[in-house]
């Protein structure tokens, strides 16, 4: 890797962890480049405004966070595996980058537009083959009949809402760090049965 490419490398990842932690107007291009171990000019070599690199940082944010998704959800695997499989999924994606979820979602309502753009550019799409395998499970009678999307939102819901609700759940139920983080690696074996149970017919 090139000098130039692996200062580029440094800087995103530098900004990743900035702007995810405190969102666009909250993060400084001085925090930034001093997190990326470089002075200011240098940055701005790189990256000319602070909305470039921010929009640099969301795209790659939004590649990480729904392709790794769709491809559990189009695996070929059997529902029951396949839904542990994407609640472990988002629980070590999370893990590895806990102000991921809140990001994406608190940057993907203020401009809704330019997500929808970015979703429509990357091709990302509905899980054709997991919706078949709803479908397939409901008309073999083992499941209740639910509209595919509801169950996909209502497990994605299930998953994202304790990630980014957690100040309001550490104080609520009087959690510390540690204690919020045996409740996720609880929660992460017994959700898949919740939600398996929930539609079971």
């Amino acid at each position: 890797m090139s000098e130039e490419l692996q200062t580029e490398e440094q800087i995103l990842e530098a900004a990743k962890q900035i702007f995810q932690e405190r969102g666009f107007a909250g993060a400084r291009m001085q925090e930034i480049a001093d997190e990326a171990g470089i002075n200011k000019s240098m940055l701005h070599y790189y990256f000319r405004s602070k909305d470039k690199l921010f929009q640099q940082v969301f795209q790659e944010s939004i590649r990480q966070f729904f392709p790794e998704i769709l491809q559990v959800l189009n695996a070929d695997l059997a529902l029951v595996p396949k839904i542990e499989k994407l609640v472990e999924t988002y629980y070590e994606m999370f893990r590895e980058q806990p102000h991921l979820p809140r990001f994406v979602i608190h940057e993907m309502n203020q401009h809704p537009d330019r997500f929808k753009n970015f979703v429509t550019k990357e091709g990302f799409k509905m899980p054709e083959q997991f919706i078949k395998q709803i479908r397939a499970e409901v008309e073999a009678g083992t499941m209740q009949k639910i509209d595919p999307r509801e169950f996909i939102i209502n497990t994605i819901g299930l998953c994202v809402f304790p990630l980014i609700a957690r100040p309001m759940i550490e104080t609520v139920f009087e959690m510390n760090d540690e204690q919020y983080q045996q409740f996720l690696e609880q929660r992460k074996k017994e959700l898949p049965k919740f939600i398996l149970n929930a539609v079971k017919k």
